[in-house]
């Protein structure tokens, strides 16, 4: 330095020049805070069409970029959407096309023997039970466009399921012991009976040459309705996993005949319908299926009438 220049000016010089260089500093802080906020805070690709462009070059290249990734992002999920959908309609109108051999195949079989006809008829059901319980998997993202909530009588619901097994009741040597203290509800018809077909179909499908016990009650204004078999059972470690999707057993694993859906569908079922689905059980000794139906409230009395 020039020693002419005094002291002064040089802190002068100095102060000026970092006070500018700090101006610059807060100045280029606050102009890419917010797209920097905005950015960490996305959740999903979406969410950027309301997210501010960028105040820099950088910022607004990254912008472009993430932008272009979204609607590649976006075009590759409406055709997988597409592409399921049309598997899915195609799914269902093959169920819709088999319902029609399997019904000519039901008649078929009535008029067989008892004896040649009783094992035919099981595995005819069993196959009928698959299908439908494809066809209200497909159903299942819709349900709610698809309720009528009307009154129903439980014993028409529970006499409609015992007679579609009733020949593999008969030679499983299964019976039933209905006592029902309240059998008025209120819900959608075609769901229930899902539910209830379900699980009488998983009775049934466990035990033999024992008998169904079936009971309703009223529990603080509730319809309580239980189903209990001494079939298999449900081991302990099992119990909490029975209406997974998929979920069949992990000690039975010689048993086909399970494909682990029909709990789960009932369950998203039972849900909708505001219905409290629960299982007790026992293994080698009992199982209970619990379905507690909601209270009688203004909407049920509106939709049902």
């Amino acid at each position: 330095l020039d020693n002419g220049i005094p002291n002064i000016s040089v802190i002068y010089i100095f102060f000026f020049n970092f006070m500018i260089f700090t101006a610059y500093i807060v100045w280029d802080y606050v102009r890419k805070r917010k797209f920097h906020s905005e950015f960490q805070n996305l959740g999903t690709l979406n969410e950027m069409v309301g997210m501010t462009k960028g105040d820099t070059p950088a910022q607004r290249e990254i912008y472009e970029k993430m932008d272009e990734l979204r609607v590649t992002h976006q075009r590759q999920l409406d055709e997988e959407s597409l592409k399921t959908k049309e598997n899915l309609d195609e799914l269902t109108r093959f169920i819709h096309d088999m319902k029609m051999p399997m019904t000519t195949m039901k008649l078929m079989l009535d008029d067989l023997p008892e004896t040649e006809g009783n094992k035919l008829l099981s595995e005819w059901a069993r196959l009928n039970g698959m299908l439908n319980e494809v066809l209200y998997l497909k159903r299942l993202p819709d349900i709610k466009n698809d309720l009528y909530i009307e009154s129903l009588d439980l014993n028409v619901v529970l006499n409609s399921s015992i007679r579609k097994l009733r020949e593999i009741c008969i030679r499983k040597r299964i019976g039933f012991d209905i006592d029902l203290k309240e059998n008025v509800v209120y819900t959608d018809m075609k769901w229930c009976q899902f539910i209830i077909d379900q699980l009488i179909t998983n009775s049934v499908k466990y035990s033999e040459d024992n008998d169904i016990v079936i009971r309703s009650s009223m529990a603080n204004g509730f319809t309580r309705l239980t189903i209990t078999d001494y079939g298999r059972g449900i081991e302990k470690r099992d119990l909490e996993r029975i209406f997974e999707a998929g979920f069949t057993s992990t000690g039975d694993h010689h048993d086909e005949q399970s494909t682990g859906m029909g709990l789960y569908i009932a369950k998203n079922v039972a849900e909708t319908l505001n219905i409290k689905l629960t299982a007790e059980s026992s293994y080698r000794e009992y199982t209970t299926m619990t379905l507690e139906f909601n209270k009688e409230n203004q909407f049920t009395n509106i939709t049902a009438k």
